[in-house]
């Protein structure tokens, strides 16, 4: 009974980093923390496979550490710096699911910036590349509000932060009213009214095309 429990340990903790560093499933910081922090007994796994397993390990540990160490210069409101260390992150990523727990944070840094030009790239990207058709409707609302707040359009783009919270909260466990980083992203777009809105006097001379309704 006692050998079990060490291969019972080794079965869940697998599941767990093989779906985050191996299939291309919508991970979260939640997730790598969860991996990073599982205590780990390697038994019984033969010699060829163990090597590899660590290596993973590795990685997934410090690409940890600079997303880490990035959310604390956020909250420094070193946004420069903190985008250095989620590229960092982004290039020790060896999956398309810790991939795009990377790109995401790098493009969030950019949106604290009001890079909004920047930040519409890297969302795009996300959506198209990165995303479960399931998870898309937040995403897409994301895009559209990032637009109009390109072109100047804060009314819009408050409406749409406000669809992309509401669509957040209706995927799977997600907390009620929807997940802290979208309720953060409207509170921030708010408060940049004045921004937006000389945005759209400076696309006066060089107007761009506003998504549709």
């Amino acid at each position: 009974m006692n050998k079990t429990k060490p291969v019972i340990k080794i079965i869940i903790w697998a599941i767990v980093v093989f779906a985050i560093l191996v299939f291309g499933v919508r991970v979260t910081r939640k997730h790598l923390r969860k991996a990073d922090s599982q205590p780990v007994v390697l038994v019984g796994i033969p010699k060829n496979q163990l090597g590899g397993l660590k290596k993973e390990l590795d990685y997934a540990s410090n690409q940890m550490r600079y997303l880490e160490k990035g959310d604390r210069l956020i909250e420094e409101n070193k946004m420069d710096e903190a985008i250095k260390q989620y590229e960092n992150a982004f290039s020790l990523a060896k999956s398309r699911g810790s991939r795009a727990v990377a790109h995401i944070a790098i493009a969030n840094a950019y949106e604290k910036k009001r890079d909004y030009k920047k930040t519409l790239e890297l969302v795009v990207i996300d959506r198209d590349k990165y995303v479960n058709d399931w998870a898309k409707e937040p995403v897409v609302e994301r895009v559209k509000y990032l637009e109009y707040a390109l072109n100047g359009e804060y009314e819009l783009s408050i409406k749409h932060a406000q669809k992309a919270l509401e669509a957040d909260a209706k995927l799977p466990n997600t907390p009620k009213g929807g997940s802290p980083d979208y309720i953060e992203r409207l509170n921030d777009l708010k408060a940049a009214k004045d921004y937006i809105l000389s945005l759209k006097t400076n696309k006066a001379d060089n107007p761009a095309t506003p998504p549709k309704e």
